[in-house]
C-alpha cells in the first residue's frame, strides 16, 4: 500500500497547502507526506491506525523442569504476609502499652517489620517485573 500511495500521490497536481506538486517535496517531505496518507487511509479504512497483535505463549522448559523461581516468589509472598500480620500485631501494642518502654519497644517493633514487608514488596515487584521482561529465562504471562 506503501507504494501505491506514492504513485497516487506523483500523480497529483498538489500535495501540500503551498500548492507544490509531490516531486518539488525534499525527500523527508515526501515521506511525511505519504505517512500522513496512510495513516488517514488506515484510518478510514480499517477504523484503526495502529495494529495490536495477541500472541499466545506457553511456559518454557527452564519453568516445567525446575521451578525454583516460582517456589521462590512464593515464599517471599507468604513472608511478607506474614510481616504484614506482625506489623499489625504489634501495633495493637503500642495502644495497649503500660508503660513508656514497651510502648517504645512496640513502636520500633512495628516500624522493623513494616520495613521489611515493603522491602519484600518491593523485590516481589522485580521478580514480576523480570518474568513479563521479553527474553527472560522464567518469563511467564500466567506468573505475572
Amino acid at each position: 500500500e506503501y507504494d501505491r500511495t506514492k504513485d497516487q500521490m506523483a500523480g497529483e497536481t498538489t500535495v501540500d497547502e503551498s500548492g507544490r506538486t509531490f516531486q518539488e517535496l525534499s525527500e523527508r517531505e515526501q515521506a511525511t507526506a505519504v505517512s500522513d496518507r496512510l495513516k488517514l487511509y488506515s484510518k478510514n479504512a480499517y477504523k484503526k491506525t495502529k495494529v495490536t497483535e495477541e500472541v499466545t505463549r506457553t511456559d518454557t522448559v527452564c519453568m516445567r523442569e525446575n521451578d525454583f523461581y516460582v517456589d521462590t516468589v512464593r515464599q517471599f509472598r507468604d513472608r511478607r504476609y506474614e510481616y504484614k500480620k506482625l506489623t499489625k500485631v504489634w501495633g495493637k501494642r503500642i495502644g495497649k502499652a503500660a508503660t513508656p518502654q514497651q510502648r517504645k519497644e512496640a513502636e520500633d517493633t512495628t516500624l522493623v517489620y513494616d520495613s521489611l514487608q515493603v522491602a519484600h514488596k518491593c523485590i516481589l515487584n522485580s521478580f514480576y517485573g523480570y518474568v513479563m521482561r521479553k527474553g527472560a529465562r522464567w518469563r511467564s504471562m500466567e506468573m505475572a
